[in-house]
C-alpha cells in the first residue's frame, strides 16, 4: 500500500470536464431595473452592518441578552435606535 498523495492540481485535472468543442458563451443577461425606494423581494427592507468588538465585549453582550431573555441582534438594534434618537432622528 502506498502512502504517496497525489497534488491537488493532479485531482483538478482528473475532476475537470472534458470538452472536444469550444464553450459557448451565453448571451448577456438583460440588466434588472433596481428600484431603490423598494426592497428586494422577501426582504425586510433592513440591511446588514458589521461591528467590530473586543471579545470581552462580545462576551458581556452576549450574557446581557442571556440575562434578558433576548438575543445580541436586539441589544444591538435596540442601542443603534437609542444613539438615533439621542441625535434627534425621528422614527417613523
Amino acid at each position: 500500500m502506498s502512502t504517496e498523495r497525489q497534488s491537488l492540481t493532479s485531482l483538478s485535472d482528473r475532476l475537470a470536464r472534458k470538452t472536444t468543442a469550444a464553450p459557448v458563451e451565453a448571451p448577456p443577461a438583460p440588466e434588472a431595473k433596481v428600484d431603490a425606494a423598494k426592497p428586494a423581494k422577501g426582504s425586510d427592507g433592513r440591511v446588514q452592518i458589521i461591528v467590530r468588538m473586543s471579545m470581552a465585549e462580545r462576551k458581556a453582550l452576549r450574557q446581557i441578552a442571556l440575562d434578558q431573555d433576548t438575543t445580541a441582534q436586539a441589544l444591538a438594534e435596540e442601542a443603534i435606535r437609542d444613539v438615533l434618537v439621542r441625535h434627534g432622528f425621528k422614527p417613523s
